[in-house]
C-alpha cells in the first residue's frame, strides 16, 4: 500500500520538499511539544497539492530526530477491505512489543497482519492491543504515526485508531492527511487525542510559483521554458502534481498554449464535471475557453440572455465546478478548464473561440481568440496578432508579446522582420533560446546592412547574457562593420561592443570604443542616442579612473531619459544613481536605485531588476544595512535561478558573497563567490571576476586568513594600474591587500597601493580613498615603527571618515588608531576607540571585526593593569608637569629628591616615555589620571 501517486511531488528523498517552510515549522513544532504528551494534527489539501512529500518529509526528520515512525496510507480500492490501513502500521511495531501484549490482544493483532482475521474480527480486542502497543512503543522513544490519504481509510481501521489514539498517554503524535472534498473524509473524529486542545489543524494552500518553478526543475531535470513555465503556473493554480504533470506533457515550444492535458489529470476533471446536455456542455466549454469569462460575454457568445445562462450554469454551481462571482464567472479549479477543453475536439474548440472573438471587446483577447479559431491565418487574424503584440509589448509585457507574435508565425507569418521582434520579445522576457531559436536560423538570410545588424546585434544580446560576452565581440565588431555608414546603427552598435568589451576586462579599448560611439552619435544629432553614448563615456570613464564627467552625465539627464528598452546601463539616471554611491553620496545613490529598480519592476523586466539588486546590495553594504542587502542578494539569486543563464546566476551570486562576507557569514562568501569567479571566468568575463575576488579577499582578511588572501588577490594585485584603478568601485580590494601586506612584513608592497589612494583620492577628492589612504599609510607607517607619524595618520583618516557615511570603514579606522593606541601605551584614548569600534561593528553586525576590537581592547586592558601610576608616582608625575624642579617637588611631597627621581623613572618606564615634554602630553591625554 502507499499513498496516492499523484500526490507527491515526485520520488522522495531527505530534503526533497520545496518551499512549505510555513508547515514544516508547524509539524516540527507538534514534533517537538509531543514530547510533553500526545498531539494530533489534520492536513487537509487537494489532491496534488504536496501533501503526501510533506508527510513523508516529516516522517525522515521524526526518524533523524529519533522518533519511532509508523505509517500507513488509505486507497480508494482497499477502502472496503477491513484492516488494510491498519495492517501496515501494525507491521512497523517493534516484535518484543507485540510479543507483550496480553495473549488475546496478540493473537487479534497479529491475525491482521497474517490476513487469518477477515471482517467478521473482534474490532474491541484488535482496537485494546493496539491501544497497548502504541502506548508501549512510544514509552521506548516518541512516536509518530502518519496516516496518509485518510479519507479512504477502511471503517474497522478508523474505529481502532480512533480508540487507541484518544487513549495514548505518551510522546506520540497523529498526522492525518486528508484529501479535501472526499465523502469520506468527512468524519475525522477519530484523530482526536485525549486532550482537544492538542489536536491542531493546517491546511495545504497553493504552492507559490517560485516553489512550483523549483519542484520542476528538480523533478523534470530541466527548466521548462518562461513562455511554457508561465501556461504552467497558470493552469496548475499552486498545484505541484497538476504542475509536474503539465510539464511531462507540454513540449516546451514558446507557443504550446494548448497542449492537451494528461490524461490522468482529465479524468479528474471528467469526474468532477459529471455529465451535461448538449446546451450545457456548450455553455461551459465557452466558459473555459474564454480568458475572463464574465456572464455578459459568454451570454453573448452563446446567443442566450444572462438570465437564461445563470440558470443553465447554475447545476454546474452546485456542484463544485465554477462560481459566480458578480458578473465573473469563476472555474473552482484553473485545471477544470483545460479538462473541458481536453474532452472537446478541435473543431468545437476553435467554434468557441470564433464565438468569443465577436463577444469580447479587449484587443489582446479578440486577437487570441481569432488566432485559436483557424488554423492557418486571414488577414484580419495575423493584423489582430501584430496589434496585440505591440500593445503588450509596450507595457512591458514581453512574454506575452512574444507568445503572440509565436501565434502569428504558427499561422503563416514566418517573415524575417517578424522573427526579429520575435526574438527581441523573447530576449526582454528572459527567455534566452527561445530568442536565440528565433533569430540565429535566419542570420545569414538576412539582407546585408541595416537587417543584418540587427540580427547580429540581438543574437550577441541574447548569446552574452546566456553564455557570456566572450563569444560575442567578434559578432558585435562584425554588427559595426556591417552597419557601414548608417551613423544610427554604427552607434548602436558600438555603444553594446564598448559594454560588452569593459565586462570582458578591457577597459582602456571599453573607453575608445564609448568615444567613437559618442562622435557617432553627435553627428546624428538624436537626442535619445546622444543621451545613451555621453551616458556610457561617463560611465567607462569613471570605471577607468578618469573621474566624473559630470557635465556628460548632466547632459545625458537634459536629454531625457531615452525608451524604457534601452540597456539600463545607457541610462542616464541609472548611471547617475550608481555614481552618487561610488562617490560616497550613499543615500542618495540608495533612492535613485531603488527608483531605478522599482521601474523595472514595472515594466516586469526581470533581467535589470537583477542588475539593481546587485548595486543596491553594494550600497546597502555601504551604509551599513548587512540585513537588508541579505535579502536583496537573496532576492536576487531567487530571480537569476528562474531566468537561467550565466550572467545573471554571476551578478547574485556576486551579491550574496558580497553580503555574506561582511556580515562574517566565511563559507557562505567562500561559495557564493568561488561560483560567481568560476562562472565569469569560463565565460571570459573577466571585469565581473573582480568584485566576488574582492568580497572573497575581504572575507579572509576579517578573519586573519592573509596569505590566502593574497593569493587571491593576486590576479587584481598584478594587473593593477595605480592611475585608473583606485575608485572603490575597482579598487574596494586596496585596503584589504595593504592590511594583508603589512601584517606580512611585505611593505614595499604596500606602499604603492596607499600612495595612489593617496595621490588619487586628493586629485579626485573622494573621501574613500582618502579615508583608506590615510589608514593604510599609518598602516605601513606602524609596520616600520613609526607608530607616532601612523597615530597622526588615522588622525587624517577620522577626518575624512566624517565626509564618508560607511559607519564599517570608520570603526575599522577606530580599531587601527585604538590599536596604535595600546603601543603607545595610551591607554584613555585606545580605550575610548577600542570600545565605540566593538560598539559598532556589533550594531553593524559583523561578528569577526567585533571580535578583534574586543580582543585589542582586553589587551589593553591588560596592560593597563599591569602599568598603572601608582599615587606617589601620580602626584611627582602631575606635578613635574607644572614645572617644578625634583627638589621642589621633594621639599613640597616631603620627600627626599632621590625618591623623586625614583618615582619619575618609574613613571617614564610605565608611559613609555622619556621627556617631561612627552609627560605633559600624556596629562593632556588624560593618562595621569589613571
Amino acid at each position: 500500500m502507499g499513498g496516492d501517486p499523484g500526490d507527491t511531488q515526485g520520488r522522495h528523498t531527505p530534503g526533497a520538499v520545496v518551499g512549505r517552510e510555513h508547515e514544516l515549522q508547524a509539524m516540527q513544532a507538534l514534533l517537538d511539544a509531543s514530547r510533553r504528551g500526545p498531539a494530533a494534527l489534520i492536513l487537509d489539501g487537494e489532491a496534488g497539492i504536496g501533501k503526501t512529500t510533506l508527510t513523508l518529509a516529516v516522517a525522515d526528520a521524526a526518524a533523524a530526530a529519533g522518533f519511532g515512525v509508523l505509517t500507513t496510507s488509505g486507497a480508494a480500492a482497499e477502502v472496503s477491505l477491513a484492516w488494510a490501513a491498519l495492517a501496515d502500521l501494525i507491521g512497523g511495531i517493534d516484535a518484543d512489543v507485540l510479543a507483550e501484549l496480553a495473549p488475546l490482544h496478540q493473537q487479534a493483532v497479529q491475525a491482521i497482519t497474517t490476513g487469518a482475521q477477515g471482517p467478521g474480527g473482534d474490532e474491541r480486542l484488535v482496537a485494546m492491543g493496539l491501544r497497548t502497543a502504541l502506548e508501549r512503543q512510544s514509552q521506548r522513544r516518541p512516536l509518530l504515526v502518519v496516516v496518509d490519504d485518510a479519507q479512504w481509510i477502511d471503517e474497522p481501521s478508523k474505529l481502532a485508531l480512533g480508540f487507541a489514539v484518544r487513549r495514548l498517554s505518551g510522546p506520540a503524535v497523529v498526522l492525518a492527511a486528508f484529501r479535501s472534498g472526499e465523502p469520506g473524509g468527512r468524519d475525522r473524529s477519530w484523530v482526536q487525542p485525549r486532550d482537544p486542545s492538542r489536536l491542531n489543524r493546517l491546511t495545504l494552500g497553493p504552492m507559490p510559483d517560485r516553489d512550483l518553478r523549483a519542484v520542476l526543475t528538480t523533478r523534470l531535470g530541466r527548466r521548462p521554458s518562461p513562455a511554457a513555465m508561465a501556461h504552467i503556473e497558470s493552469l496548475a493554480g499552486g498545484n505541484p502534481l497538476y504542475a509536474l504533470e503539465l510539464g511531462r506533457s507540454l513540449d516546451d515550444k514558446p507557443d504550446n498554449g494548448t497542449a492537451e492535458l494528461p490524461v490522468t489529470l482529465s479524468e479528474l476533471v471528467r469526474r468532477r464535471i459529471g455529465e451535461l446536455d448538449a446546451a450545457t456542455a456548450e455553455a461551459i466549454l465557452t466558459v473555459a475557453t474564454a480568458f475572463e469569462p464574465t456572464v455578459e460575454v459568454i451570454a453573448a457568445a452563446t446567443n442566450r440572455s444572462p438570465d437564461d445562462l445563470v440558470v443553465l450554469l447554475e447545476p454546474l454551481e452546485r456542484r463544485g465546478v465554477l462560481i459566480f462571482d458578480g458578473s465573473r464567472i469563476r472555474l473552482t479549479h484553473p485545471l477544470i478548464a483545460s479538462g473541458i477543453t481536453a474532452d472537446a475536439d478541435p473543431t468545437r474548440q476553435r467554434c468557441a473561440h470564433r464565438r468569443l472573438a465577436a463577444a469580447v471587446s479587449h484587443p489582446e483577447q479578440r486577437a487570441r481568440h481569432l488566432a485559436l479559431s483557424t488554423a492557418h491565418g486571414d488577414p484580419e487574424t495575423l493584423a489582430a496578432l501584430d496589434a496585440a503584440a505591440e500593445n503588450a509589448a509596450a507595457r512591458g509585457a514581453y512574454s506575452t508579446a512574444a507568445e503572440l507574435v509565436s501565434l502569428a508565425i504558427r499561422l503563416g507569418a514566418d517573415d524575417q522582420l517578424q522573427r526579429l521582434r520575435g526574438g527581441d520579445y523573447f530576449f526582454r522576457a528572459g527567455d534566452f533560446d527561445g530568442a536565440d531559436a528565433m533569430v540565429a536560423p535566419i542570420l545569414e538570410d538576412l539582407p546585408a546592412g541595416f537587417m543584418r545588424t540587427v540580427g547580429l546585434l540581438l543574437l550577441s544580446a541574447v548569446r552574452g547574457y546566456r553564455d557570456g560576452v566572450a563569444s560575442t565581440i567578434g559578432m558585435l565588431q562584425r554588427a559595426v562593420e556591417e552597419a557601414g555608414d548608417n551613423l544610427v546603427l554604427r552607434t548602436q552598435a558600438l555603444l553594446v561592443l564598448a559594454l560588452s568589451t569593459g565586462i570582458g576586462g578591457d577597459l582602456a579599448t571599453c573607453v575608445e570604443q564609448a568615444a567613437r560611439a559618442r562622435a557617432d552619435a553627435d553627428a546624428t544629432g538624436l537626442p535619445a542616442l546622444r543621451s545613451q553614448a555621453l551616458t556610457l563615456s561617463a560611465h567607462v570613464g569613471f570605471l577607468y579612473g578618469l573621474g566624473s564627467d559630470t557635465a556628460a552625465l548632466d547632459e545625458a539627464l537634459e536629454l531625457g531619459e531615452p525608451d524604457p528598452t534601452t540597456p539600463i546601463m545607457l541610462r542616464p539616471k541609472s548611471i547617475h544613481a550608481l555614481q552618487c554611491g561610488w562617490t560616497g553620496r550613499l543615500e542618495q545613490g540608495h533612492a535613485e536605485l531603488t527608483e531605478v529598480w522599482h521601474q523595472c519592476a514595472e515594466r516586469g523586466n526581470e533581467l535589470e531588476m537583477l542588475w539593481a539588486d546587485e548595486q543596491l546590495t553594494t550600497i546597502e553594504v555601504c551604509l551599513g544595512r548587512y540585513d537588508d542587502a541579505a535579502r536583496t542578494a537573496a532576492g536576487a539569486l531567487e530571480r537569476a535561478e528562474h531566468l537561467g543563464g550565466r550572467l545573471p546566476l554571476i551578478t547574485a551570486h556576486t551579491a550574496i558573497a558580497h553580503a555574506a562576507a561582511y556580515q562574517g557569514r566565511i563559507d557562505d562568501a567562500r561559495a557564493s563567490a568561488g561560483l560567481a569567479i568560476a562562472g565569469a571566468t569560463e565565460a571570459g568575463l573577466g571585469y565581473l571576476v573582480g568584485p566576488p575576488t574582492m568580497s572573497l579577499a575581504f572575507a579572509l582578511v576579517s578573519d586573519g586568513h592573509y596569505e590566502e588572501a593574497l593569493q587571491g588577490l593576486q590576479p587584481l594585485l598584478a594587473r593593477f594600474d595605480p592611475e585608473h584603478d583606485t575608485e572603490i568601485v575597482a579598487g574596494a580590494f586596496l585596503p584589504d591587500a595593504v592590511e594583508a601586506l603589512t601584517a606580512l612584513g611585505r611593505t614595499a608592497e604596500a606602499e604603492p597601493l596607499v600612495a595612489a589612494l593617496e595621490t588619487n583620492g586628493a586629485r579626485l577628492d573622494r573621501p574613500w580613498m582618502l579615508a583608506v589612504g590615510a589608514r593604510g599609510r599609518a598602516q605601513v607607517q606602524a609596520a616600520m615603527g613609526d607608530l607616532d607619524g601612523a597615530l597622526k595618520s588615522t588622525e587624517w583618516a577620522l577626518a575624512h571618515h566624517e565626509r564618508l557615511p560607511m559607519p564599517f570603514e570608520r570603526a575599522r579606522t577606530l580599531l587601527l588608531a585604538g590599536q596604535l593606541q595600546r603601543r603607545r601605551r595610551r591607554t584613555h584614548p585606545g580605550r575610548a576607540m577600542l570600545t565605540e569600534a566593538v560598539a559598532v561593528f556589533e550594531e553593524l553586525g559583523s561578528p569577526l571585526w567585533a571580535e578583534r576590537a574586543r580582543r585589542e581592547l582586553t589587551r589593553l586592558e591588560k596592560r593597563a593593569a599591569g602599568t598603572a601610576l601608582t599615587e606617589a608616582e601620580r602626584q611627582v608625575a602631575k606635578h613635574a608637569t607644572e614645572g617644578m624642579t625634583n627638589n621642589q617637588i621633594a621639599a613640597l611631597l616631603y620627600v627626599s629628591a632621590k625618591t623623586v627621581e625614583m618615582h619619575l623613572s618609574s613613571a617614564y618606564r610605565k608611559l613609555g616615555i622619556r621627556s617631561r615634554t612627552q609627560l605633559i602630553e600624556r596629562l593632556r591625554a588624560g593618562e595621569l589620571r589613571d
